[in-house]
């Protein structure tokens, strides 16, 4: 049983507590953030711990997140938070001027989405709906996700040219 305070704790705000620990330890642990930021080490407990109220300050998250750039997970609680409010994180592509080459994203986009869509009705020939089994069989979130990426990655090379 947990204590009085995690009981508490709402599942957006728990989530927040398991994503920061998930953040101080890619970033090195503990120990080496109170040596590196100028925090005592028992302040990062409190922040990933949710038995303590206190919440890594915002100045914090960018420095923890940054040290722990690259890791699994990562950026841990900017996940959490944009989760929290409904939304999911894809990284921006660095792009150019020139945006590179047009014609082979567009085909990528293309190809994803009717992979996905022959999945899908794969999925419904015999029932008529997707259930859990059907999305782990064909690999459904797999290609939701790489399609919302080629998304992301056309959007960002829309701006890119747009912004000029």
């Amino acid at each position: 049983m947990g204590s009085r305070w995690e009981q508490a704790l709402e599942p957006a705000d728990l989530a927040l507590k398991l994503a920061t620990k998930d953040a101080i330890r890619g970033a090195g642990g503990q120990e080496f953030l109170s040596e590196s930021l100028g925090r005592s080490q028992s302040r990062f407990s409190d922040y990933g711990s949710p038995n303590k109220p206190d919440f890594i300050p915002i100045d914090l998250v960018r420095k923890v997140q940054a040290l722990g750039a690259g890791k699994p997970g990562w950026p841990h609680i900017t996940h959490a938070l944009a989760r929290a409010d409904g939304f999911d994180l894809y990284k921006l592509p660095e792009t150019g001027a020139s945006s590179g080459d047009w014609l082979a994203h567009v085909s990528a986009i293309s190809q994803e989405t009717a992979e996905i869509t022959t999945k899908i009705c794969a999925s419904v020939a015999d029932d008529l709906k997707v259930d859990r089994d059907d999305i782990k069989k064909h690999a459904l979130i797999a290609d939701a996700e790489q399609l919302v990426t080629l998304g992301v990655q056309l959007l960002a090379q829309l701006r890119a040219v747009a912004e000029g």
